[in-house]
């Protein structure tokens, strides 16, 4: 139930994730992987994040962690409902991206409980 109440959320805030700097595309990237990450999260979480590292800009793999933090803020490694799905839905995403942005090698997304998220991503020196 609590997953479909983040679905709901999402939603209704393209407008919020824009302002937030996500793209539309990647508002909606977000909706479809905050779905399987919510299916494996443990049932108190508080916030959800996934990590990708990429070796180099462009690549189509890479590591990825999921990690899952309760009220006292300790994030613990969990696995969501596919360990490979929300990883290549947001690299699929990122053929959307101003051809500026695309060239990231670390993406951070935070999902909160209240459905709003934080997208972050780190480019090359």
């Amino acid at each position: 139930m609590r997953h479909v109440l983040i679905m709901l959320a999402l939603a209704a805030t393209p407008a919020l994730a824009f302002a937030q700097g996500a793209s539309i595309a990647e508002t909606n990237a977000v909706a479809r992987i905050a779905e399987c990450l919510a299916q494996g999260a443990p049932g108190d979480w508080q916030r959800l994040t996934m990590v990708i590292e990429l070796a180099k800009p462009g690549d189509e793999t890479g590591n990825v962690r999921y990690l899952a933090a309760g009220a006292d803020g300790a994030p613990q490694a969990y696995t969501p409902c596919d360990t490979r799905k929300p990883a290549l839905v947001l690299i699929e995403a990122r053929k959307s991206q101003a051809p500026e942005r695309r060239g990231w090698i670390s993406a951070r997304l935070v999902l909160f409980e209240d459905g709003k998220f934080e997208l972050h991503y780190d480019y090359p020196k």
